[in-house]
């Protein structure tokens, strides 16, 4: 292969790893949202999320595309070990940084989908106990109207 492709095959592997970068940026963000609970902010940070996640898609896509043509069936790793020496380096590198990244997003990922199922859970509680609250007898009547027992109470605890 010419010192031209395995510079541009360099440089999508680059992309690539700027790409992920760039969603795993956005994914930690989508975190701190999550945890702060602001609707608006929450959709924002989801669409920024899902076009960097486009993004890396594409840039993916070209790199693939690329090792498809010139390599075949060979992974990334024994492309990597293919390269020529001066490159060679880098390429590991990359490589290396593709795997750190993958590993990190993942974790944000799981953590932002165990944020959104908490807060799935304790909305169903929250539900529960106003469906509760509403169906159970209205209670006993008093001077100041009825009065519902002390366990139907529609305040719902931190703990709920």
């Amino acid at each position: 292969m010419a010192a031209d492709s395995w510079d541009a095959f360099v440089q999508a592997l680059t992309d690539e790893t700027q790409a992920l970068a760039l969603v795993k940026e956005c994914a930690g963000e989508m975190t701190r949202v999550l945890i702060g609970g602001d609707p608006l902010a929450i959709t924002i940070a989801e669409r920024k999320l899902d076009g960097q996640r486009i993004a890396y898609a594409r840039t993916t896509s070209v790199r693939r595309g690329m090792q498809a043509r010139g390599f075949g069936q060979m992974t990334l790793k024994q492309v990597c070990g293919y390269a020529p020496r001066p490159i060679a380096l880098q390429m590991h590198h990359r490589l290396s940084e593709l795997a750190t990244l993958s590993i990190g997003v993942g974790l944000t990922v799981a953590n932002n989908k165990a944020l959104i199922q908490s807060g799935m859970d304790r909305l169903m509680k929250i539900t529960g106990a106003l469906q509760k609250a509403s169906s159970d007898d209205a209670g006993t009547y008093r001077r100041r109207g009825f009065v519902p027992p002390p366990r139907n109470s529609v305040l719902v605890s931190s703990s709920a």
